[in-house]
């Protein structure tokens, strides 16, 4: 292999090439497992180099994971073999062209949503979808691999909404383009010329080839914005109030929390870090007496505005000027406001002022945690948030004794779909990734507890049973990475086309194996 690595350096350089344990250990982990230990990571800086990396490893029968910004769940990218490279694709990080007359961006997928918006805002513009609350460190490409929802989900759906086509290299190193940029002379601006190739690449982990560039829809960003918030004592009042939200097709944003999340994600009071969250707050109005009267109202209603409040739900809606922003929110309170109480709007508030915190991948208290997710109807939802606290309830000595709490945040997804997020707290010892991804002013403050093998058992054994029940009740997922049931009791027919693309585009079957349930590498080839 050593032969392999200098050949892999001479593409890009030798600091492009990570071989040392610690790499080797942080690149094999994400927010909740640790994979097998890779070769190598490679880190390319051009799409040139990526396709040459790509091609020469699965020439001699290495496999090879892409990671993007690394926040994941699911094991995305953790290898599952040690005859492997990790692809860290985040020196593909340029904005590469923005046309604000023919409204589209490309990038390279490697960028963040927070590079792309900061890019963007000074010019008016944004994608319809503009990123998940990881933007800091999420990038395009990952989270078009991935699938994700938060910013702009409410009105449009998830992220592979806004995207016009892709620069994909496959397993050989060639390299496909989709989207009417595919040919000649033409510009990157319409997805929809004949057979959508670019869906094909959405939401696909990676399985079916590398993204190395991103083209995306723009629009006009809205001058005003507000957030509302209300108070509910159960949660079927809850998602009634999500769906009518979601349903008007006023809201770029509807998400809920439960109690419990609020009082696990609160963290200790930090007067630096709340200062610092009001100065954003006052920046984020729309003129110097708006930006006061933000910060004004958040700071009498301080971190306690939810205490005891069992559910709460958030909306926030646009418009291009005051007046229709008006109507919006006359709308909104009332189809919300027979089911719920309004309470101090602080949650969307600081969430719009700083849309892409700093974030820890621990709870703040510094207990790991673990979010699993499912998109159901809205029909299913309170028959769903039942069963799984079924779920919980005969867990509950068991949980209690091993230190492992539940959560719930809830979100909607386009006008029909309820994101539903069961999140697992529990004490347990932070990993080399945990400790490289937490901001250091975050990591001081937190408490460091033993390891708990025990308990992060239990926290496995309780994801199963949830994830069955959410199968059961024809949830979908996003994120699916190697941990949800993509393929289970699948249309045989449709299985085969799956398998048949996967066969020809990655014939050994070495672009992230194990992703989506599909081919392993073949031990016939390399």
């Amino acid at each position: 292999m050593n032969e392999f690595i200098t050949k892999l350096r001479r593409i890009s350089g030798t600091d492009s090439v990570l071989t040392d344990e610690d790499s080797l250990a942080f690149f094999s982990q994400d927010v909740y497992r640790t994979g097998c230990r890779p070769l190598a990571v490679a880190r390319p800086c051009s799409i040139s180099e990526l396709s040459q990396m790509v091609a020469m490893a699965t020439a001699q029968g290495i496999a090879v994971f892409p990671r993007g910004g690394g926040i994941s769940y699911t094991d995305g990218y953790l290898p599952t073999t040690t005859n492997a490279i990790v692809l860290d694709l985040r020196g593909l990080d340029r904005i590469l062209t923005i046309s604000a007359e023919d409204m589209y961006v490309t990038v390279e997928a490697g960028c963040t949503w927070a590079t792309l918006d900061a890019a963007l805002k000074p010019l008016g513009l944004r994608t319809p979808f503009w990123g998940p609350f990881s933007g800091g460190k999420a990038t395009i490409g990952g989270s078009l691999s991935q699938g994700t929802a938060t910013f702009g989900s409410a009105r449009v759906g998830p992220s592979d909404v806004a995207v016009i086509g892709f620069k994909v290299v496959l397993s050989d190193g060639s390299i496909v383009t989709t989207g009417s940029g595919a040919q000649p002379h033409h510009t990157p601006f319409f997805r929809h010329y004949g057979p959508d190739l670019t869906g094909l690449f959405t939401s696909d982990a990676g399985a079916l080839g590398v993204k190395a560039e991103v083209t995306l829809q723009l629009e006009k960003r809205p001058d005003a914005v507000q957030g509302l918030s209300f108070a509910f004592t159960d949660v079927t009042a809850c998602f009634e109030a999500m769906a009518e939200a979601a349903r008007s097709g006023l809201a770029g944003e509807v998400f809920a929390v439960d109690a419990e999340l609020l009082r696990q994600s609160a963290g200790n009071a930090d007067l630096k870090r709340d200062l610092s969250t009001l100065w954003q707050v006052g920046r984020s109005g729309s003129g110097m007496l708006d930006g006061l009267v933000r910060m004004a109202r958040l700071a009498i209603a301080g971190r306690n505005f939810a205490k005891g409040i069992p559910f709460t739900v958030h909306v926030v809606t646009e418009a291009n000027d005051i007046t229709r922003l008006n109507g919006n929110v006359a709308e909104l309170r009332r189809l919300i406001s027979p089911n719920g109480v309004e309470i101090a709007n602080t949650v969307p508030t600081v969430v719009r002022a700083q849309p892409f915190p700093a974030l820890a991948v621990t709870a703040p208290n510094g207990r790991r945690l673990l979010a699993i997710h499912a998109i159901v109807p809205f029909s299913v939802g309170n028959e769903l948030h039942s069963l799984t606290e079924r779920i919980v309830a005969r867990y509950a000595d068991d949980l209690r004794a091993n230190n492992v709490i539940v959560g719930y945040s809830f979100a909607t997804v386009g006008r029909s779909g309820l994101l539903y997020e069961p999140v697992f707290y529990w004490e347990d010892s932070h990993e080399l990734f945990h400790r490289r991804e937490t901001p250091p002013d975050m990591l001081a403050g937190m408490a460091q507890f033993t390891a708990n093998p025990k308990g992060r058992a239990l926290v496995q054994k309780v994801r199963d049973e949830m994830v069955d029940t959410m199968f059961m009740h024809g949830a979908v997922h996003l994120q699916i990475g190697k941990a949800y049931p993509y393929l289970r009791d699948r249309d045989p027919a449709l299985v085969a086309l799956l398998n048949a693309l996967k066969h020809h585009v990655d014939p050994k079957g070495l672009m992230n194996p194990g992703a989506l349930g599909l081919a392993t590498p073949n031990p016939h080839h390399g």
